[in-house]
């Protein structure tokens, strides 16, 4: 695997602003989806560190892409239009053994409540079937309702309540069955 050294503080052009407007029922046709590329991972960790709740934390662009880097294997980003627009990541193992874990799901917030993270929970769940998983899990954090409520209409169940080692805050500990 080769990997691509980014400079910091490195200008990158704007990407130019979507108009959602435009948007139509057609962004299920319009989303592809496809593996991380290095290129790729400069816009995804600005998306990651600019989305709750790493913002919140004051994780860095830098901190960002160092922690993607790691994940790559396991992104897969979105494209509408010819630009990212959200990210998955699904790891073979995760905290409930035998089970795929969905790790994060990162949609534009210009994007949100459009139906593209019903997209790309779908392409998690894909992921994990090609892993020969017959279940998935994921940690939330039980005070971010909307995700809560996104995630049990999907389909998942609370397991367990644990703590973050990172944060120290409860998280619901969810998964279904594929």
């Amino acid at each position: 695997m080769t990997m691509k050294q980014v400079e910091p503080g490195v200008e990158v052009a704007p990407t130019p602003v979507m108009d959602v407007a435009t948007l139509s029922n057609e962004l299920v046709n319009g989303v592809k989806f496809g593996v991380a590329t290095d290129e790729d991972l400069t816009t995804v960790s600005a998306l990651r560190s600019n989305s709750e709740p790493w913002k919140g934390r004051g994780e860095s662009q830098e901190d960002s892409l160092k922690a993607l880097t790691q994940l790559k294997p396991f992104l897969h980003v979105a494209r509408l239009q010819n630009q990212i627009v959200g990210y998955v990541t699904v790891e073979r193992d995760g905290p409930v053994p035998g089970a795929a874990y969905l790790r994060n799901i990162v949609v534009k917030p210009e994007l949100r409540r459009h139906g593209l993270g019903a997209l790309l929970l779908n392409k998690a769940l894909d992921a994990a079937r090609d892993m020969y998983r017959k279940t998935i899990a994921l940690r939330v954090d039980p005070a971010n309702a909307p995700a809560v409520g996104f995630y049990r209409k999907a389909g998942f169940t609370t397991v367990a309540t644990v703590v973050s080692k990172k944060s120290g805050k409860l998280r619901l500990l969810m998964s279904r069955e594929l």
